[in-house]
C-alpha cells in the first residue's frame, strides 16, 4: 500500500516535469531554491532520483540531472554571498561554526577548485564551503565553476542511477 502511494504520487510529480512544457522549469527553480536555502535543507536528490526513475527515456532523465545541476550551481553561489558579507554573518553563528568555517577557509586557501569540486560532488553540506569561500574572497568565476561542475556530475550520476534502479526494481516490487 505504502509502496502503492509512494509510486503513484512520484510518477505524477516525474510526469508534470516530462510531459508539462513548463516542467523542467519550475524543477530548476525548485533546485535552485532547495540550494539558494543556507542551514535549512531541503533535499534536491530524492526528486532527481525519482523523476529520474520514470522518465520516458536515458536522455531525459540525463537532461534532470544536469538542470538539478545547474539550478544547485547557481543557488550555492547564494552561501558565497553570504561569506562575503562578512562580520555580520559571522556574528549570527554558533562559534562551532564559525570555526569550522575558518578551517575550511584554510584547505581552500591551498587546495580550491579540487576541494570545492569534491565538496560539491559529495553529501557535504556546502553551505560551509560557500561561506568559507567568500569570507577569503576566494575567485567566485573559480568557485562557481567548481561548484557547477561537482554538483551536476553528482546530480546525473543520481539520475543514471533512479533511471536504471527503478527498471531493475520494477518486477520485484510488482509494478
Amino acid at each position: 500500500m505504502i509502496f502503492d502511494v509512494f509510486f503513484v504520487s512520484t510518477a505524477a510529480i516525474a510526469e508534470f516535469i516530462y510531459v508539462s512544457p513548463y516542467g523542467l522549469i519550475a524543477f530548476f527553480f525548485f533546485a535552485l531554491f532547495a540550494n539558494a536555502t543556507i542551514f535549512f535543507p531541503i533535499l534536491v536528490e530524492p526528486i532527481v532520483l525519482a523523476v529520474a526513475a520514470f522518465s520516458p527515456s536515458l536522455s531525459f532523465a540525463l537532461l534532470v540531472g544536469v538542470v538539478a545541476g545547474i539550478a544547485s550551481g547557481i543557488g550555492e553561489m547564494s552561501g558565497y554571498i553570504l561569506g562575503m558579507l562578512g562580520v555580520k554573518t559571522l556574528q549570527k553563528m554558533s562559534q562551532k561554526k564559525v570555526d569550522k568555517i575558518f578551517k575550511i577557509g584554510e584547505d581552500l586557501a591551498d587546495r580550491g577548485i579540487p576541494l570545492i569540486f569534491l565538496g560539491a560532488l559529495t553529501p557535504f553540506p556546502f553551505d560551509l564551503m560557500g561561506i568559507a569561500a567568500g569570507i577569503i574572497k576566494y575567485n567566485p568565476k573559480k568557485f562557481f565553476l567548481a561548484t557547477l561542475a561537482g554538483k551536476t556530475l553528482r546530480y546525473v550520476l543520481i539520475s543514471l542511477a533512479g533511471f536504471y534502479a527503478l527498471a531493475w526494481l520494477k518486477p520485484f516490487l510488482g509494478i
